[in-house]
């Protein structure tokens, strides 16, 4: 084999491992974008959160925790079933969980945008408490309510909420990422990489079909990859939903595997299609010009 075909053949080597990495991080950053990154499905996964029974239950845990040294098993159990229900209280839950979202994925999110969610929710249970015992003749101001600092009796709802083992709205500590922009930016790099390296690669091999056979090939186990990572993450996100915010993401991820199944699928099969092209395309060569199959790998 001759030193300009050994430098070729390194050369496409090269271009051809850079094309794996590219497709890597394209597929990897399309696939957040269709997903947890993605605001419209969120702000629906947020509505759908507040709504659900999971959500009402830790209200109701909250409440009941919090009411019944001040007014008795019975009064907390009324006044925790009607806050759980309370449409104001459920708008405040679905804003906090999409400020926290906004917090992690959106660059263009200031402080000032931005609000404490399980302080937000506290305040609006605390004051639907009140409301509602005020329309059932019961004072509870009378015994230390206190709507500013989210605290009923004396008794604060996040310490009740901690005491009665449920969760938080959203993390303690949510980081300010701005993950959409980074997400969107690698796409549109690792893609122009893609077609760069993927070009260079097929062109500079002394065989073509043979490297449109590799990047086939390297394309179709990436995608088959992603077809049993999108579990193996789903499950993961599923273990750190510990939080009404981690259930929201969860319900987000799920909602989106539908659609991240048709591309990583559709990506198997156009890696496919790439290798059994450059198989036919070597073939082919291979005969026009005498060469052994096996030449030149």
């Amino acid at each position: 084999m001759s030193e300009g075909r050994g430098a070729q053949l390194a050369v496409a080597g090269l271009c051809a491992a850079g094309f794996t990495i590219a497709l890597v991080a394209l597929v990897s950053s399309q696939l957040a974008l269709m997903s947890v990154l993605d605001t419209t499905r969120a702000e629906r996964a947020a509505d759908q959160i507040a709504a659900s029974r999971f959500t009402a239950d830790v209200i109701e845990q909250t409440v009941e925790r919090a009411v019944e040294p001040v007014a008795g098993a019975e009064i907390a159990s009324q006044l925790a079933v009607a806050t759980s229900n309370d449409p104001r209280v459920l708008s405040v839950v679905s804003t906090a969980l999409m400020s926290a979202h906004d917090q992690v994925v959106d660059p263009e999110a200031t402080t000032a945008d931005l609000i404490d969610g399980n302080a937000a929710v506290d305040q609006a249970i605390v004051q639907s408490v009140i409301d509602t015992a005020a329309a059932a003749g019961i004072d509870l101001q009378t015994v230390g309510a206190d709507t500013a600092n989210a605290s009923l009796g004396g008794i604060r709802l996040a310490d009740a909420a901690s005491q009665a083992g449920v969760q938080s709205v959203v993390p303690s500590d949510v980081p300010n990422l701005g993950l959409r922009r980074v997400a969107e930016t690698t796409r549109i790099i690792a893609l122009l990489a893609m077609v760069m390296l993927g070009f260079i690669a097929v062109f500079a091999h002394p065989r073509p079909g043979r490297s449109l056979r590799r990047l086939g090939w390297s394309v179709a186990i990436v995608c088959g990859a992603w077809l049993g990572g999108l579990l193996i993450v789903g499950w993961v996100i599923g273990l750190t939903s510990s939080t009404l915010f981690g259930e929201m993401i969860d319900t987000v991820w799920s909602d989106a595997v539908p659609s991240m199944l048709l591309l990583v699928g559709a990506g198997l099969i156009i890696g496919v299609g790439l290798w059994v092209a450059g198989t036919a395309f070597d073939g082919f060569d291979s005969q026009r010009h005498g060469v052994a199959p096996t030449q030149y790998r």
